[in-house]
């Protein structure tokens, strides 16, 4: 999948594998209120190294349905950090994004919180949902 944005002066194509890249970025910015996890809850460990873990996209969805892009993030939070505040960050980290890029925020953004660390991890399965119209 591509979002293409045409306009006057031509057409501009920008690969899925971008725009995770992206997100994914801005979300181990935010290492000390959220761990990225896969979709059945198993945290991502942070790795030292000068490059992206291809493991980090597990993380993220990006796809296209009914002509509108829709982004799913799978996360753990740390205990006593607020999930909504949490998920507005997220949110707003997106759609910056997706404004970078010069094209339609994502119609659909939903943030998965599969756990939240303590000591221990503690399963949760909860989704906080934006609709962009």
């Amino acid at each position: 999948m591509s979002v293409i944005l045409r306009n006057e002066h031509g057409a501009i194509a920008v690969n899925k594998g971008v725009i995770e890249r992206m997100i994914v970025e801005d979300l181990l910015e935010m290492s000390d209120s959220l761990i990225l996890c896969s979709k059945k809850g198993r945290p991502i460990k942070e790795k030292p190294s000068r490059f992206l873990d291809p493991d980090y996209f597990d993380a993220i969805e990006v796809y296209e349905k009914r002509q509108e892009i829709r982004v799913k993030v799978f996360i753990i939070t740390i205990f006593g950090m607020s999930i909504s505040d949490i998920a507005d960050k997220i949110f707003a980290k997106i759609e910056t994004d997706f404004e970078l890029l010069r094209i339609k925020k994502p119609g659909v953004i939903s943030v998965n919180v599969r756990g939240i660390m303590s000591d221990q991890l503690i399963k949760r399965n909860i989704e906080v949902v934006r609709r962009n119209v």
